[in-house]
């Protein structure tokens, strides 16, 4: 066994680093902490200690004339600060300036009141340090989007800064209180978030097939449901009480009548698909009535849904059927709807693609139960979010272009209205 490293141990940190048993940089005033999170600070405990000594050195001139040393400005310090921890710290400030600015602008259509995510959470996030690393994560994330020469800079300290956020919210995860509730609920909702970040937004960079982000991002919506339920009594009383309120938003979703005819497609081809297939039924039909539910009213109903749809239908797309993944696709035009948003762009295209080849794979070739109507609605999905046709769909998705007026239109097999 390798010896352990040796470490200096010290106990003279602020009072602010020592009460929360984080590692103090011992430098005053302030120390590198209490700076970022622009706080006072102050070290009682050095200060009895050079109390002391000056009392016991009356005799001693030298050590008298030490203890008046002028005591060294941050910008001195940082000046001297090693490359690598400069380096990080300015980074640090880099996307606290960019989510206060733009990343926090994501998160609009889950509450009406914008101040929520730009100052409340920031906020939060210099009280509790796994708060202020998702933050870091996520801005991160979203600069990588943006800067596809500089991603993978970006994106490897995105994931540095989500481990090192998971790891230290287990304490609080564990031990929720009052004060806490609010910083942990943003944090369950940010690492929500981070699931879904289509793997095309950020260049060079290969995560997870948009199904795979899907399941994920179902697991995260559990457990954040679970978490809003059990801190109801505390997050209901603040600036979190819209998530309790029936009463929907402004931002509300935008669907024309093709969406709600293809709705009607689907439940009539439910209703053929389980006379047969399903020993359960009302798994499917919950799925679809959550999703008419969806089409209407706020915008942060798209992210519910799958939540809504719950885990016996989480089940059947785990096991590729057919059914649940026709239904999964007509979410994922949904889905599309948010693509303003940074996390969401073309999340619901990719999310298209993927499914509709799965199920060309699945059904479409070697379902006799699925018939012509299944790759018609496969090809409305791909139409309507701008994919690509494929296989079995190619023929009924492709778009007609109108002579001589330069526009396209939907093919007659796909118009709906």
């Amino acid at each position: 066994m390798p010896p352990r490293r040796a470490h200096k141990k010290s106990r003279n940190g602020c009072d602010i680093c020592r009460q929360r048993r984080v590692k103090c940089d011992e430098q005053e005033p302030p120390c590198a902490r209490c700076f970022m999170r622009g706080i006072d600070c102050q070290f009682s405990r050095r200060s009895a200690m050079r109390q002391s000594s000056a009392n016991s050195s009356v005799d001693c001139p030298a050590q008298a004339a030490n203890s008046n040393a002028p005591i060294q400005s941050l910008e001195q310090r940082l000046n001297e600060a090693p490359a690598s921890t400069l380096s990080t710290r300015l980074l640090e400030l880099e996307l606290l300036h960019y989510y206060s600015t733009r990343t926090y602008q994501g998160f609009a259509l889950l509450s009406p009141d914008q101040g929520l995510w730009q100052v409340f959470a920031v906020e939060e996030a210099l009280k509790f340090d796994f708060l202020m690393k998702e933050i870091f994560a996520l801005a991160a994330l979203h600069k990588a989007t943006e800067t596809p020469e500089s991603a993978l800079k970006y994106v490897t300290h995105a994931l540095e800064c989500q481990n090192e956020a998971l790891a230290l919210s287990r304490s609080a995860l564990q031990n929720i209180t009052q004060e806490n509730s609010g910083a942990v609920f943003m944090f369950s909702i940010m690492t929500m978030v981070f699931a879904i970040v289509p793997p095309e937004s950020v260049p060079g960079i290969n995560f997870k097939s948009p199904l795979e982000n899907t399941l994920a991002f179902f697991e995260f919506q559990k457990g954040t449901a679970s978490l809003a339920d059990l801190c109801k009594h505390w997050l209901g009383s603040g600036p979190f009480r819209w998530v309790f309120e029936s009463k929907s938003s402004n931002n509300t979703v935008g669907v024309d009548d093709n969406f709600n005819a293809a709705l009607t497609r689907l439940k009539e081809l439910n209703n053929d698909y389980t006379t047969t297939n399903v020993s359960n039924p009302a798994i499917y039909s919950h799925a679809i009535s959550s999703l008419s539910f969806c089409s209407i009213g706020s915008k942060g109903r798209i992210i519910a849904w799958l939540a809504m749809a719950g885990q016996g239908f989480m089940t059947k797309l785990k096991e590729d059927e057919p059914m649940a993944l026709l239904i999964l696709l007509h979410w994922a035009v949904l889905l599309e709807t948010l693509g303003k948003l940074w996390w969401a762009r073309n999340a619901g295209k990719r999310l298209v693609e993927d499914v509709a080849m799965l199920l060309e794979k699945v059904a479409l070739r070697s379902s006799s139960c699925c018939g012509p109507r299944w790759a018609e609605a496969v090809g409305w999905a791909r139409w309507k979010v701008g994919a690509g046709g494929g296989g079995e769909c190619m023929m009924v998705v492709e778009a007609v272009e109108v002579a001589g007026e330069g526009i396209q239109r939907v093919p007659d097999s796909l118009n709906l209205r």
